[in-house]
């Protein structure tokens, strides 16, 4: 198994996809698919995603669309089970969003349990452990983009959506190339040339992790270091935002609200 398969096989242990069927006021329904990722914040599951993700939603909610058939896949991390995925009761208000277009914030995280983590953890899916948390200013060989783009989406109009995981190498931008506080709460990364004829438009990866590869005493590592956020077609040009930052900064809220259950159950 070449390196290429390695990664591939190890983050889509990690990967979730998430789907819904968007039904607009106006005009036919569409199937919509978003890219993200299960990590493992202090003892507990938490899928990560950008936050303009939900907010888009959220707009489309208040315009009168509706959203239903909501999936989350595990097919990456090996389940096979008819390409079926599990079944979501989505819920705006069970979401953590922090994302400001002016600041470069985008992030969105959602608590993952009950049956919701056995279903996956029975698909194969590993959550990202605080050891693979990693920066993007840290020495590696290479980044690569992890994501569902929108143009390989696939639907049978009855209950299976098919869709290509990809994974797009980078080559990592000065971080100071961003301007104003957008460059303190995101990084940027042009993808490698001769990639647009795996990928040709990005869409639809937004939310997918960015991995840093290095090679250490023969072995290979790596480690999330960024959340896709936005890109650039013209130059080709992707901007992440930071994820470690993230979820450290989760940990100490999560830990609150264990200790808070435990004293509620004393």
């Amino acid at each position: 198994m070449n390196i290429s398969a390695q990664v591939a096989k190890s983050i889509g242990r990690h990967f979730v996809s998430m789907s819904c069927v968007q039904d607009p006021p106006y005009g036919a329904a569409k199937i919509l698919l978003f890219s993200g990722f299960v990590a493992d914040i202090a003892g507990e599951w938490f899928y990560i995603t950008a936050g303009h993700i939900l907010r888009d939603i959220e707009s489309a909610i208040n315009a009168g669309s509706t959203f239903n058939h909501w999936r989350l896949g595990d097919q990456t991390a090996g389940n096979q089970s008819n390409n079926i995925a599990v079944p979501y009761d989505f819920e705006l208000k069970h979401w953590c969003v922090l994302e400001d277009s002016s600041t470069g914030l985008d992030y969105a995280a959602l608590h993952i349990g009950g049956l919701y983590r056995t279903q996956l953890e029975a698909g194969g899916v590993v959550p990202i452990a605080k050891q693979a948390w990693g920066d993007y200013i840290s020495k590696h060989d290479y980044w690569v983009l992890a994501g569902i783009p929108s143009e390989s989406i696939s639907y049978d109009d009855k209950n299976n959506i098919t869709a290509e995981f990809v994974m797009i190498p980078l080559i990592s931008d000065n971080p100071t190339m961003s301007a104003g506080q957008k460059a303190v709460n995101r990084f940027s990364a042009r993808i490698l040339e001769g990639s647009d004829e795996v990928v040709k438009d990005i869409d639809g990866m937004s939310g997918g992790p960015i991995i840093m590869l290095s090679k250490a005493s023969g072995a290979w590592k790596y480690s999330v270091i960024g959340i896709q956020s936005a890109w650039c077609p013209s130059t080709r040009t992707i901007f992440a935002c930071p994820f470690s930052s993230f979820a450290k900064a989760l940990e100490p809220v999560v830990l609150e609200a264990l200790s808070q259950c435990g004293r509620q159950r004393d």
